[in-house]
């Protein structure tokens, strides 16, 4: 079963990454300490390297 990471969108490869549980039962997945930690801070359709970001982007050019 491969996952996502919940801040960039990579996939995850089975028994690779990070799982957090938060207490309210919400289960995040990351790929790198790298976005856990961006992931409490910053939103992820304003970081340039995420999937988000580049979606979003792409979008924006579509329509001019």
């Amino acid at each position: 079963m491969t996952m996502n990471c919940t801040f960039c969108e990579k996939p995850l490869a089975t028994g690779k990454g990070l799982i957090s549980v938060k207490s309210d039962g919400t289960i995040s997945y990351y790929c790198t300490s790298k976005c856990e930690r961006n992931s409490k801070i910053r939103l992820a359709k304003k970081v340039k390297w995420t999937t988000l970001y580049r979606k979003r982007k792409s979008e924006r050019l579509a329509k001019k």
